[in-house]
């Protein structure tokens, strides 16, 4: 197999899952946000990823002998929940709870600790994905990401919701 050909089913898979999951699930969100609100849309996409890298993580194997269509059709609806959900929520809902006086600087940092967050999970965890043998903690890292979307799912119930509310009365200015 040449490497060109690796590439090009990377590019091929990744173009189908997009279109397939992320690129939805934003539209799903711009036409939502303001009626189900920030808070509702991040609960559900990290309670919903949860659920479904339970499933990717302990089935893994399973899922990938018996169907390839069924591991694409639930790793695009994860990606469907990601931007219908954390994506786009943990970028929009820093933008409006810090007080104004604050709140360009602690965006800032906030969206520099998500590109330092996708740097780690990149890096680090792609050296984890061959313990074993080749892509063999593939359901391990799955399982890990559970874990993370539970933990984003709890931290989000001390998030303010800012559904229907100006700038200025959010931060009680």
């Amino acid at each position: 197999d040449k490497p060109s050909h690796f590439i090009i089913r990377n590019c091929v898979g990744n173009i189908i899952i997009n279109i397939l999951g992320s690129v939805p699930g934003y539209w799903i969100t711009v036409f939502t946000i303001e009626r189900l609100g920030r808070k509702t849309i991040q609960l559900m996409g990290f309670g919903v990823l949860a659920v479904l890298y339970v499933i990717l993580g302990f089935a893994y194997n399973q899922i990938l002998a018996k169907s390839t269509g069924a591991f694409i059709f639930l790793f695009s609806l994860a990606q469907l929940f990601q931007n219908f959900g954390p994506n786009v929520t943990t970028f929009v809902i820093p933008g409006e709870v810090f007080p104004t006086r604050f709140r360009s600087t602690a965006h800032g940092i906030s969206a520099a600790s998500g590109k330092l967050g996708a740097i780690v999970a990149q890096g680090g965890f792609l050296q984890l994905t061959n313990i074993g043998g080749h892509n063999a903690w593939i359901d391990h890292l799955l399982q890990v990401f559970a874990l993370f979307m539970c933990i984003g799912f709890l931290a989000t119930l001390w998030i303010p919701e800012t559904k229907g509310k100006s700038l200025e009365e959010i931060s009680e200015e």
